[in-house]
């Protein structure tokens, strides 16, 4: 992946930033100035007292003058405290006003082969760990790009105020600055080869993570006490993060000890120069100034170096995070569904996953006709989700086309072609939202035809039975009082969505696959009954669930085995024949007939 340049940073972060919030950047360069100033005029001060005990004043006119100059030093700070406080919320402001949206978005519309890549999921990871921090990535990048305009401000500052007392020793903390700074780019070089191998190690507790949060899957971690084999992982996983970090921390160690040493060889070059020219008759007020001038420049060089590392840090994420904001989107311009009803052609579709040796489809041809209901059965792994995925717009063919309604999905306006069909999945979809929501998938709905969904789907008697009815959400993650679902509640929830949707196009992947088969046969001659005039694409392992559809495909590693209706299939007394009679011995005779 091209890595873009810190400049090219600079612009993708400040260009919005000028454009939307012209306020941040003056209150950045006022904070710096006041950052800068208040140090120095702490330091003038202590001089200027010192130099009035010189002078032999009297003491009212010693008092007068403190009390006069701290007051004034008292308000100084309290501008730059304000500053510094706003400075501080404006940073995260910025980022979620700014940049998250896009981030969020991208997350939505990355086309589905994108998103279950590897690689882009590694991708999306490093991004998400640029967006979703306070101390580095893009809001990162601002707060440490203020400390550096605050540090290179204080730094010309102090150069000034020392090149007044001897150009030798300031071109000595000029060379001295140069190493400093060369150690801690050595430091960032160091960094940028850790952010591969540390990405891969947060992936693998991120997705810990969200197993153990995840109930369903709480159960299984307990019946077969996976607690020490998860926690064994985990662990792993922390111990190579500490190893990469202790590397990092070696380099920065390495050049902290650097630093140290050139902060020495100029403390003592510059404070023997200072001492000899006491001795010369430099007033005491003077050398108390350029003594706290030697010390304060040790501070903005360390200050520098430190934040040039952690913006170069900082940029390399933002690298990550705009690779990721790249990436194509999943829904291109292009023609229009037209018509009222949906045809589906696949012609000649050979299908391979990214990475795959081998086609998961393979030189597959059929017709989805308008208004008719097509199975698609065979054993797992033959093909019949990625048809799912080919069909509904999600995948693109490798080769062959799919075209719906005479048009190939590579040239559709996917989002218009999603907005005309239904589908149902294997993991059946709900959010923690209300019942309402969850059926309309929207936040606001027809509430009479969410009801008469519910009542040709039959679970209106359930929902009027709640105190909220409508407004009942699923579990309890957002509401206390949230109920769950049985199987076949969420099923008949399933239902009315797509009978609320009023799709044209509806599919349904196996959604069934966790109720018995007489269960799934109930389920699916509802939807055979409801669904009439739309084309329908029923997806089941079970052969008996989906005998009434018009026609029936097997497929058999990719490829279509066999093609008919129920009865033209079992005269063949082919492979679809034998499965059948192997399947029946365990289903109810009141499922098949």
């Amino acid at each position: 992946m091209k890595k873009d340049s810190l400049w090219s940073n600079y612009r993708f972060t400040y260009t919005p930033l000028l454009r939307h919030k012209k306020k941040i950047v003056l209150s950045t360069v006022a904070e710096a100035v006041f950052y800068v100033i208040v140090p120095v005029v702490g330091m003038t001060i202590t001089s200027m007292i010192i130099g009035s005990l010189e002078q032999g004043v009297s003491v009212w006119s010693l008092v007068v003058r403190i009390l006069l100059a701290f007051m004034g030093f008292g308000v100084l700070n309290m501008v730059k405290g304000y500053l510094d406080a706003r400075g501080n919320s404006q940073y995260i402001e910025v980022r979620t006003e700014l940049f998250i949206m896009d981030h969020i978005k991208k997350d939505l519309t990355i086309s589905m082969e994108q998103y279950e890549d590897v690689a882009v999921q590694k991708l999306k990871e490093k991004a998400n760990d640029c967006m979703w921090a306070n101390m580095w990535g893009v809001e990162g990048f601002f707060r440490h790009n203020s400390d550096l305009l605050k540090s290179v401000l204080g730094l010309l500052l102090y150069m000034l105020l020392v090149g007044t007392m001897n150009w030798r020793i300031l071109l000595l903390l000029v060379g001295i600055s140069l190493v400093s700074a060369s150690a801690a780019y050595m430091v960032t070089r160091h960094y940028e080869k850790m952010q591969d191998p540390l990405s891969e190690q947060n992936m693998t507790m991120n997705y810990i993570n969200r197993e153990v949060d995840d109930v369903q899957g709480g159960k299984d971690i307990r019946i077969f006490g996976l607690g020490s084999w998860i926690i064994g992982k985990y662990d792993r996983a922390i111990k190579n993060c500490r190893r990469l970090y202790f590397r990092l921390d070696m380099w920065e160690y390495g050049s902290n000890i650097l630093d140290t040493v050139l902060d020495g060889v100029r403390d003592i070059t510059c404070y023997l120069y200072l001492i000899l020219q006491l001795s010369q008759g430099m007033r005491i007020s003077e050398f108390v100034f350029y003594l706290g001038l030697v010390s304060g420049f040790s501070g903005w060089i360390s200050m520098i170096s430190k934040s040039v590392v952690a913006v170069k840090q900082d940029s390399d994420r933002i690298c990550d995070l705009r690779a990721y904001l790249g990436l194509a989107e999943d829904a291109p311009s292009g023609k229009k569904v037209d018509g009222a009803e949906i045809e589906v052609v696949f012609d000649h579709v050979s299908y391979r996953y990214q990475g795959a040796e081998e086609y998961t489809l393979k030189d597959v041809s059929f017709r989805l006709a308008p208004g008719e209901k097509l199975a698609l059965v065979g054993m797992n792994g033959a093909g019949k989700t990625t048809i799912v995925k080919l069909m509904s717009g999600l995948y693109l063919p490798t080769s062959g086309a799919v075209y719906v309604n005479g048009v190939s999905t590579r040239e559709l306006d996917r989002n218009s072609y999603f907005a005309r069909q239904a589908a149902i999945f294997q993991e059946p979809f709900q959010t923690s939202y209300s019942i309402g929501e969850n059926i309309a998938l929207a936040e606001s709905y027809d509430r009479d035809k969410i009801w008469d969904a519910l009542s040709q789907a039959g679970l209106d008697k359930k929902v009027r039975s709640l105190d909220r009815q409508l407004e009942t959400h699923l579990g309890k993650d957002i509401a206390p009082d949230g109920i769950s679902l049985s199987g076949g509640e969420l099923q008949k929830l399933l239902l009315a969505r797509a009978l609320y949707r009023d799709a044209p196009l509806v599919m349904l992947d196996e959604p069934t696959a966790a109720l018995d088969a007489l269960a799934e046969a109930e389920v699916y001659g509802k939807y055979h009954t409801l669904l009439h005039k739309k084309s329908v694409l029923f997806i089941s392992h079970r052969l008996a669930s989906t005998r009434f559809c018009d026609r029936i495909i097997l497929l058999s590693d990719g490829c279509i085995r066999e093609e008919g209706t129920h009865e033209e299939l079992m005269r063949l007394q082919g492979a679809y024949h034998e499965m059948f009679q192997v399947q029946c011995r365990y289903y109810d005779d009141s499922a098949v007939g």
